[in-house]
């Protein structure tokens, strides 16, 4: 009896202590306080009686699959908190913070953002903050809503598309709690573009802390693989006594020292799959995360190790853990011993809604329950703890129409928050009739001619997508657009805060939120994203400004739509033909300007000059893997994201057809359906369905099942379409998709079928199945019936066995699937037949390619089928035959008879070549040859060269001049080869001067390297890719992993990456659809693991060393800047040792723009008084870098002068972002001798400077010591040229 009544008490002991409540009775904060225990001290009536119901519609979430929904829950409803008489609800669709009184419900004022608020607030003495995804933390006046100060978390106004609303490119999503005076919170989801976790003073809003290092971390993703990827906030942060937890959208959350913000731990894969999400709550001792619905996973706040402990969402109450869940099928409160974890008591009631603990009383929803007329209520009851004298008991139960899926308990209510979208108040009080209060809808009144001219403005383009209008002085314009708006999006933007706020209040009141969006910003600060918009409106009083000094009319423009996208420039007809003159003069990419009634239309037509397409299996119809897109290019950051679910994409085991991008459209393949997307903002233009694809077998089996939040493996690896080829493909003008013997031609822009064509049949009984598909100028290509190898060959059940590809769970269709028997060509835009070539044996799907007028044909059968017919004394293989027919006539141009042994053709155009070679990979079929290569001349068939004995992984990449071997998982590369004449391609080592052979490497990951001019992509752990502008190692854009099919395709001037993981529960941060394109203030980091310094060598030629950076990268001028100390990768030992109480910091490169190389001053170490570099390679390093503090340096052996070279040395120095402002002034001397006096960083002096020492005579070391004067000495970089005499 004592130890339930001590428990009572420690646990309203705990509820007072625990964070920074405004007031015993309210609710300041998303689950009560600032651990989210969820656990008041509030005493509510013992009756309470429904006072009033306020009705909104439902909540949309950010995210769109089943998975993404269960994990990330953070604006499923409303999620309101209390204070001082204020209910404060932040709208996600209406893009504002409303507070209503809570006693009648009734609104008190609304402030208006400019994105979704999708975090819950935070009430604080006489302040509410809340988060936006405009990248702002807002705090406001609680009283009156008037804005106090807000934040910027984010390095810049740059915004992209996300979840199909224009946000800032670092929506905060990481939501703010406030504790012991300070407000914690962070910005962006993407680590690659940077993660910004803050502590601010809650009252001023100025900086205590900031972390900006945790974007680029070198850290193990699932399976073990080593990526750059970091943190990606998403949930609301918890502080504990001393730790602030980071929810890490998909993955567990990050631990940092609440009072300093040093990372103590994030390991993002720790509690395997299942475990990860937005929920987090924590007491002193633990923290709990998500694993699926309401369930959760306990783990150590110290260590970060998670335990056994796993229940549905806690109330952490002191010495008690209270939870909601079932016990032999009956729903039960639980209460556990919080430090034991052993079952207390139980009580037969249901709080699988929502629970929280009131003063002594639990509250549980339980799960709804059908009313007859089909909606649904849901019961809540009140469970008293137990006393001294008395168990846990019920003590009363209400009723709540709807879902109830929160509760909050505050002044005097209980709040009771439903899926449907209302919130209902209970309180004391007689039973009466409760107040249902609903939104009211005020329409827009333009005049007519307003109307009138904006529908004929509407008629100058295709009025659909988003759309932008800058300069809102004309009200009733903006107004009727608003009121016409066919958009997903209209965005007006005005730099007169009263006017956009007058406008956000219309729109919201109008019920046009979410659809038509109003943002002050200056011209100057504006950041759109590019290829944004179908339509740009700029009004008559920015039209000259735009086309003033600078002509910022350019950089405007940038966010008009490639094919056909317009930007209407609005001007008074006295000026009309003034501003057509002056467009014209410009010469904007692309575009054609035309002058109209109420203005001058400048269309941006056909494609981004540069950009390429990917419209085959391998990119196109000659094989080369490479979409010759010059448009994409390192650093990259993201242009839009979400928007689009995977339910209906196909399972990634299944290696299905990659996405194929032309004319501004993403295709790609769901399990019987068809789905085309716009490639610039992921919006989807139309779905067609199918009654039988042919994917069931092919790209997934009976292994697969549509058990989204199902821990269990889901659909083995099969070849899929890396075996059978797409089964469709696109071109600018016609969609032409395989349905059992007929070819489907669609129309791109509707989906809509425009004719059809099938396949000749020799049987109309038995019709051969369209095997093959490839388009060749104006020829469709078809493949006539599949090889079918077991049934063509009535192989018995044992060698049957051997064709199933069963090997690693290959699907048994595979093989069957791999090859045709005959090809036809079709003219595709007539369907007649032009000519028919049947196969001796088969025709290899992988070995049919097109180029120069000729179709190319690898005519045999797989080695396994190979390996049974030898078994019968039917072995043939010297009449497998490489021919090549002309591709209007069928017409045998060419035949090599007996000269078959790979498995994979490519052509190369400039060259006029084709490639025989391999395609063996770990995901591909086993009888892929991984031996061997030979190239001829296209139109001949003469062998150019051959290299019998190769042995690498396939398939082989064509790339300008070069055929570049794949690579499989945690493998190098065979390197790659000059297709002219087969000899290696070789590279210089940077820190030598040797030449060496060219590979890349990667970590973990199915699928195979594809190409672009600049990139090669692939999966890396996290999706990866390859510089080949700068050949600087492999990189990694963390936070997502790409799909087993090669989905990361650069094509119409962006990188897109499909979400082509379904099935797949590993703990990546973020698993969604999203596109990126060139931004130059990115990080773009690698590792370099084939820079080796041979102890042999002597010292280095040239070496760029980069303190304190997370990764390798190489500059503009070809240096290669290596780590140090060295986290990521295994670079050269070149013995840095460091004296003095030094420390290591690094900051997000943006924080340096405008420098040099933003990226080597953005970190460094500080506090050395002397530095030591080795010129030559030491032995292997240890596992933490040498402090020459703590032990004795000898002093290295003076070389001879006739030892010395002479090299320059240029030194980067970059302040630390937290001490910025202050100006640090030291003196450099190198070797001993004074060399700079008074280097200036920081302060006025700015935050970073270069010097350079022109002529240093060097032996086996560099040595550079730090006189102090004015803070602590600090540095970025050294660089190190060897001089030639």
């Amino acid at each position: 009896m004592f130890r339930s009544s001590f428990c009572i008490l420690s646990t309203c002991i705990c509820l007072m202590v625990n964070g920074s409540l405004s007031n015993a009775s309210d609710w300041p904060m998303w689950r009560y306080d600032a651990s989210r225990s969820a656990a008041s001290t509030e005493q509510l009536p013992s009756e309470l009686t429904l006072q009033w119901t306020r009705e909104f519609s439902p909540r949309k979430q950010a995210w769109d699959d089943t998975l993404n929904l269960d994990l990330m829950t953070y604006d499923r409803v409303f999620e309101p908190v209390v204070m001082n008489g204020r209910l404060f609800i932040g709208f996600n669709d209406r893009d504002k913070l409303t507070a209503y009184d809570v006693e009648t419900g009734a609104e008190l004022w609304s402030y208006f953002a400019a994105g979704p608020v999708r975090m819950p607030p935070v009430a604080w003495k006489d302040r509410i903050f809340f988060g936006s995804d405009d990248g702002y933390l807002y705090c406001l006046n609680a009283a009156d809503g008037a804005l106090v100060w807000k934040f910027r978390g984010g390095p810049g106004s740059r915004q992209i598309l996300g979840n199909q609303r224009l946000i800032s490119a670092w929506p905060l999503r990481g939501g703010p709690v406030v504790r012991d005076g300070k407000v914690y919170f962070s910005a962006s989801i993407w680590p690659f573009m940077g993660t910004f976790i803050y502590s601010l003073d809650a009252e001023t809003g100025s900086v205590e802390w900031v972390n900006d290092e945790t974007g680029a971390q070198y850290i193990k993703q699932p399976h073990s693989a080593p990526s750059f990827a970091g943190i990606a906030p998403q949930g609301a942060l918890v502080a504990t006594a001393d730790v602030l937890l980071v929810p890490g959208g998909r993955s567990v959350p990050a631990a940092f020292d609440r009072h300093t913000g040093k990372q103590l731990y994030f390991e993002l894969n720790a509690g395997g799959k299942g475990s990860g999400g937005s929920f987090v709550a924590a007491n002193e001792e633990s923290w709990f995360v998500h694993t699926r619905l309401k369930g959760t996973r306990e783990f150590s706040l110290k260590t970060g190790i998670k335990t056994a402990f796993m229940p549905n969402e806690p109330v952490l109450a002191g010495a008690r853990i209270y939870s909601a869940g079932t016990a032999n099928e009956q729903a039960m409160i639980q209460a556990h011993d919080s430090t034991s974890k052993e079952l207390v008591w139980e009580v037969p009631a249901d709080g699988r809604g929502d629970l929280i603990l009131a003063g002594d009383t639990l509250y549980a929803a339980g799960l709804p329950v059908a009313n007859d007329g089909g909606s649904v209520q849901t019961s809540i009851t009140a469970v008293r703890l137990p006393t001294a004298t008395e168990a846990a008991a019920v003590q009363s139960t209400l009723t709540a129409q709807g879902t109830v899926e929160r509760l909050v308990a505050a002044n005097g209510k209980l709040f009771a928050v439903t899926k449907e979208g209302s919130v209902l108040a209970f309180g004391a009080g007689a039973q009466q009739s409760a107040a249902v209060l609903k939104e009211s809808v005020t329409a827009l009144n333009p005049d007519a001619e307003s109307i009138r001219s904006v529908d004929r403005m509407l008629q100058s383009g295709t009025a659909e997508g988003y759309a932008l209008w800058l300069g809102a002085k004309n009200e009733s314009l903006v107004a009727a657009l608003a009121t016409r708006s066919p958009f997903v999006e209209l965005r007006i933007v005005d730099e007169d805060g009263e006017r956009v706020d007058r406008l956000q209040r219309q729109f919201d009141a109008a019920g046009l939120s979410g659809r038509v969006t109003a943002q002050q910003t200056s011209l100057a600060e504006l950041s759109l994203p590019p290829y944004l918009a179908n339509m740009l409106f700029v009004g008559p009083e920015l039209t000259p400004v735009l086309l003033g000094d600078g002509a910022p009319i350019r950089r405007i423009y940038e966010s008009v739509r490639p094919y056909g996208g317009v930007m209407c420039l609005l001007a008074e007809s006295k000026d009309i033909l003034r501003v057509q003159e002056q467009v014209t003069a410009l010469q904007l990419e692309q575009a054609e300007v035309e002058a109209t009634d109420f203005g001058v239309v400048v269309r941006r037509v056909g494609s981004l000059p540069g950009a390429g397409i990917w419209n085959h299996q391998h990119g196109n119809v000659a094989n080369t893997i490479n979409s010759s897109d010059q448009r994409v290019k390192l650093p990259l950051g993201v242009l839009w994201f979400g928007g689009s679910s995977h339910d209906d994409i196909l399972p990634r085991h299944g290696h299905g057809p990659p996405e194929q991008v032309v004319g501004g459209r993403l295709f790609i393949q769901g399990m019987s359906s068809l789905i085309a997307r716009d490639v610039y903002t992921g919006r989807q233009l139309w779905k067609r369905e199918f009654t039988n694809l042919g994917t069931e077998g092919v790209f997934f089996d009976e292994t697969y099942k549509n058990l989204p939040l199902d821990l269990a493996y889901n659909q083995v690896h099969i070849p899929g379409a890396n075996a059978r080829g797409t089964n469709y493909v696109v071109t600018s003008d016609a969609v032409y998709i395989l349905e059992g013997a007929t070819c489907h031609v669609l129309d791109p822009a509707t989906g809509q079928t425009t004719t059809e064509i099938s396949l000749p049949q020799a049987d109309a009984d038995q019709p051969h199945e369209w095997g093959y598909i490839g388009v060749y100028e104006d020829v469709l290509l078809g493949g006539v019936g599949f090889a079918n190898y077991r049934a063509r060959y009535e192989a018995d059940q044992d060698e049957a066995a051997r064709l199933k590809e069963k090997r690693a769970g290959f699907g048994e269709r595979s093989l069957d699937l791999a090859a045709s028997m005959a090809l036809v060509g079709f003219d595709r835009h007539t369907g007649k037949q032009l000519w028919k070539i049947d196969a001796l044996h088969s025709f290899w799907h992988n070995g049919i390619v097109a180029g120069g007028g000729l179709i190319y044909l690898l005519d045999r059968n797989p080695t396994n089928v190979e390996a049974i017919l030898r078994r019968r004394g039917k072995s043939n293989p010297d009449t497998y035959r490489l021919l090549a027919i002309n591709a209007r006539t069928g017409e045998k141009a060419w035949e090599l008879p007996g000269q078959v042994f790979g498995t994979w053709l490519g052509y190369s155009e400039a060259h006029g070549l084709l490639l025989q070679a391999g395609a063996a990979a770990s995901d591909r079929l086993s009888s892929e040859s991984g031996q061997g290569m030979a190239v001829y001349r296209a139109k001949t068939g003469e062998v150019v060269w051959q290299k019998p004995d190769l042995k690498y992984s396939g398939p082989c990449v064509l790339h300008k001049d070069l055929i570049i071997t794949n690579t499989n998982s945690n493998k190098e590369s065979a390197g790659a080869f000059y297709i002219i004449d087969g000899s290696q391609k070789m590279v210089e080592n940077s820190l030598t001067g040797k030449l060496q052979p060219w590979k890349i490497t990667r970590a973990y990951g199915c699928n195979s390297i594809i190409a672009s001019e600049n990139l090669l992509t692939f999966r890396s752990g996290a999706a990866g890719f390859y510089d080949l502008l700068t050949e600087g190692g492999t990189g990694n854009f963390g936070g997502f992993k790409s799909g087993c099919t090669s989905n990361l395709v650069a094509a119409d001037g962006v990188l897109s990456a499909p979400d082509y993981t379904r099935t797949c529960s590993c703990a990546y941060q973020n698993q969604t659809s999203l596109a990126l394109v060139h931004m130059p203030e990115m990080d773009a980091w690698t590792v370099s693991n084939t820079l080796v310094l041979d102890p042999t060598a002597g010292r280095v030629r040239q070496l760029g060393v980069n303190l304190g950076a997370p990764g390798d990268r190489r500059d503009p001028h070809g240096l290669m800047w290596l780590e140090y100390p060295a986290v990521a990768g295994d670079a050269p030992n070149l013995g840095l040792e460091f004296q003095g109480d030094y420390a290591l910091y690094q900051d997000h490169p943006t924080s340096k723009a405008g420098t040099a190389l933003p990226w080597v001053v953005s970190s460094g170490v500080e506090k050395m008084t002397r530095l030591r570099l080795s010129l030559t390679a030491q032995p292997p390093k240890p596992e933490k870098p040498a402090d020459a503090s703590a032990i004795e340096v000898a002093a290295p052996t003076p070389p001879t002068e006739s030892q010395l070279e002479p090299y320059r040395v240029r030194l980067h120095f970059g302040s630390p972002q937290r001490t910025i402002s202050e100006e640090r002034v030291f003196d450099v001397a190198v070797q001993g001798q004074a060399v700079i006096e008074n280097v200036k960083v920081g302060g006025d002096a700015g935050p970073a400077t270069i010097r350079t020492i022109d002529r240093v005579m060097l032996g086996d070391w560099l040595e550079i010591q730090f006189t102090e004067k004015t803070g602590h000495a600090v540095l970025s970089g050294i660089e190190l040229q060897r001089l030639e005499d």
